[in-house]
């Protein structure tokens, strides 16, 4: 076979691979599954919601439930052989590509550009030494031995555990109560569903918290995220699973395919993310990694910050700390004398103190060891302190700051937990800006700055807003505008997307006029690689302002107008490319829709597609047909056939 023909018969294996998850997501609105589709999660928690969904179709349709899966190299390392005969269970794995960016302060970063089709096999179709089997752990009677690691990650996002039968319970087994701040579960409740009950309120506190006072109502979606998060944990530790309460999937999405695939990425974020905490050893299932990335059985943690499972909790922590402190110190400084510059900066874009307080901003001064010398007093080691990441070591073994002369935006990821700083330049020479280098908790490309102060405002709205810079953040929150994030200067990458995709399926892009095209023409593939779960929207800005200039001019009505008539992606891309030619000229108008064809062309859902098509018709002032005619004609040409691009999927 030719590799023309090996790569059409790939991308058909794709394509069919996504039309399945299509069919399997209808069919589970329609059913009563929905228990069912998390205890097959809970067994792949690592996986994505898309490839556990694969993977129950295909093993059903043949006849077996699946338990434990892995790839052929892998089972011969576990000592078992896959059988002769048997068909290999296909899901999907991204393709990445290297990529230098633009910007000269940029280290070469990995993009995903495809998916690919991964082969693995479950148990049930090998032969070999049987594995061990994990039993739940108990203590005191029958209460699971994850009991006290729970009631201390409620106690860490800033709640008081109570287990007591008190009067406020009423027929509830258990509360949260975001006045008083503490959580109460029924004293008298056997110990798995104290267990259980427990995860269910730790889940209200990761994903519902109120902007108000008030818990949420404990009715509809937001019940049925919580339960289902308890119902994933409680299944993949072996904890009983029995007696939870899961209404039809019809009663709360409405039958939305969109709104079930967004809650069910939701749900098993936040349950891996639970689970990653809890556990101390690597499973055997999860997500098939990237090409030419990380290795087949690395487990893949979606957000920064949550410890991977062969981490030192306590070195995390004592990062943390240094993270902690030099934020204090970098916000001392910026109300002192020597901060005033940083402070010119703030004002000229907007920014007031209160908000420089809320952001926790700070300033470095222009000394190479004012923060060395701070943190040393402090008793942390020169060791952890260039761990960090705050401090780098010279040729002679000396330390110095690695921010100086630089008004300072600390990171955090979602939970509000320090990972790094970014240091916009005010005084001194060097790079505009610069940021903290990769460490064990700053991984610029799975964070978004803002995420920790934007994540329950972003669901609530409904939809994210994306913007360039961490002035852009500011001002943007400042003005009213809470469901907005940064991407802190890098391109959008995967793991910004598979943050977002999970709690919320509409995001709008709002970057410089400039920027906006770049950016858009630039990154089709990764931000069409969820379109199935998020719609993706450019709002255009005046040329040459950014959203701190619109507020800075006290225009931010021109900013509201720009988000609230945002236009899907795919025609933004259309106008940036039919805007370069000259449409007065037949050969320059064939080639515009030619070039246009390619955005058309990747687009697999049949209505964006068909809308599509309308709007390019209508920006060079053809009729539809002819433009049809004309992408047809293209993807018959000789030489000219290509492997499916990524386009709308859930994977």
């Amino acid at each position: 076979m030719g590799s023309a023909e090996q790569t059409t018969s790939r991308s058909d294996t794709v394509e069919r691979l996504h039309e399945q998850l299509q069919a399997s997501l209808r069919e589970l609105v329609t059913s009563e599954d929905w228990q069912r589709a998390l205890a097959v999660a809970a067994r792949f928690h690592d996986y994505s919601f898309a490839n556990t969904q694969l993977i129950w179709a295909q093993s059903h349709a043949r006849g077996f439930t699946p338990s434990r899966v892995a790839g052929y190299r892998m089972w011969q390392q576990l000592g078992r052989q896959v059988c002769r005969g048997e068909r290999s269970l296909q899901i999907l794995a991204p393709v990445t590509r290297k990529v230098t960016p633009e910007s000269g302060e940029e280290e070469e970063e990995r993009r995903v550009v495809g998916f690919r089709v991964v082969h693995v096999f479950d148990i049930t179709q090998t032969d070999g030494e049987p594995l061990p089997e994990v039993a739940a752990a108990v203590v005191e009677g029958d209460l699971p031995a994850h009991w006290e690691r729970v009631g201390e990650l409620i106690t860490a996002a800033g709640f008081c555990l109570q287990v007591a039968d008190l009067d406020r319970l009423g027929d509830a087994n258990g509360i949260t109560d975001w006045q008083q701040r503490d959580v109460v579960i029924r004293a008298s409740l056997p110990g798995a569903q104290r267990f259980k009950t427990a995860v269910h309120e730790l889940a209200h506190i990761r994903l519902h918290e109120p902007t108000t006072q008030g818990r949420p109502g404990c009715r509809g979606i937001v019940e049925v995220e919580a339960e289902s998060v308890a119902y994933m944990v409680c299944a993949a530790l072996g904890i009983d699973s029995t007696g939870y309460s899961l209404p039809y999937v019809a009663s709360w999405s409405g039958g939305d395919v969109d709104k079930v695939a967004a809650t069910a990425n939701r749900v098993i974020g936040c349950a891996r993310d639970v689970l990653t905490q809890l556990e101390h050893e690597r499973r055997l299932e999860q997500d098939p990694p990237p090409v030419e990335s990380t290795p087949r059985l690395q487990v893949h943690n979606r957000e920064v910050g949550e410890p991977t499972p062969n981490q030192q909790p306590t070195r995390r922590s004592e990062l943390e700390e240094v993270l902690t402190a030099a934020t204090s110190i970098y916000q001392r400084h910026l109300r002192d004398p020597k901060g005033a510059s940083a402070f010119e900066f703030l004002h000229q874009r907007g920014i007031g103190e209160e908000a420089a307080t809320r952001w926790k901003l700070g300033y470095a001064p222009g000394s190479w060891e004012t923060l060395t010398s701070a943190l040393r007093k402090q008793g942390f080691t020169d060791e952890i302190l260039v761990e960090s990441g705050v401090v780098g070591r010279a040729r002679t073994g000396r330390l110095y700051d690695r921010m100086r002369g630089r008004l300072i935006f600390p990171i955090h990821d979602t939970h509000g937990a320090p990972r790094g700083f970014a240091g916009r330049l005010v005084t001194g020479d060097g790079p505009k800006y610069l940021n903290t280098p990769e460490t064990d908790l700053y991984q610029k490309r799975s964070l978004l700055y803002g995420m920790h102060l934007a994540h329950q405002p972003i669901i609530e709205a409904g939809k994210a807003v994306v913007v360039e810079g961490y002035t852009d953040a500011i001002a943007t929150h400042q003005a009213g505008f809470t469901n907005v994030v940064a991407t802190g200067g890098t391109a959008l990458t995967s793991q910004h997307l598979e943050m977002m995709g999970r709690i919320i399926t509409d995001v709008t892009l709002a970057f410089d006029g400039d920027q906006a095209g770049l950016l858009a023409a630039q990154r089709t593939a990764e931000l069409d690689q969820l379109g199935g779960v998020i719609r993706f929207r450019v709002a255009r800005l005046p040329e040459g302002q950014d959203p701190a200039d619109l507020l800075a001019d006290a225009s931010s009505h021109l900013l509201q107008e720009a988000i609230a008539g945002a236009i899907p992606l795919e025609h933004h891309l259309i106008d940036q490319i039919v805007q370069k030619h000259n449409l007065e000229e037949p050969e320059a108008m064939a080639r515009a829709i030619h070039a246009a064809g390619s955005v058309v062309s990747s687009i697999t859902e049949p209505v964006d597609r068909a809308q599509a098509v309308t709007y390019l018709a209508n920006r060079v002032g053809r009729n539809e047909a002819l433009i049809q005619e004309c992408l047809e004609d293209r993807t018959q040409r000789p030489g000219r056939q290509q492997g499916r691009e990524p386009g709308r999927s859930l994977a």
